[in-house]
């Protein structure tokens, strides 16, 4: 089965978040660079203001595996893993991943 990835921006007061930037930019360097280690497809989702989650942006990536995204982040890719400030200088993501186990 496959494996999810989510990686969350927390909303904070004061966190700069460009979305045009996010979608345009980094998610284009994301889907180059590690489509070739097993991502599927990725949705980047934006959470209302008083969501209880306490999120602002989610990407949710689709994976071969829990290894294969490993793997990915493991290449050390700059142009993924330094491609944070542009977008978002003033929080780090949150990163979570799970096994699919049944899918409808």
């Amino acid at each position: 089965m496959p494996a999810l990835v989510y990686v969350s921006y927390p909303r904070r007061d004061g966190v700069r978040f460009d979305m045009e930037y996010y979608l345009n930019t980094h998610m284009k360097f994301v889907e180059r660079h590690w489509t070739p280690f097993g991502m599927k497809d990725w949705t980047v989702v934006q959470f209302d203001e008083g969501d209880p989650s306490g999120m602002n942006v989610q990407a949710i990536m689709t994976w071969d595996s829990v290894e294969a995204f490993q793997k990915a982040i493991d290449a050390n890719i700059p142009e993924v893993m330094e491609d944070v400030e542009p977008y978002s200088p003033d929080v780090t993501p949150v990163r979570w991943f799970a096994q699919v186990k049944a899918k409808g």
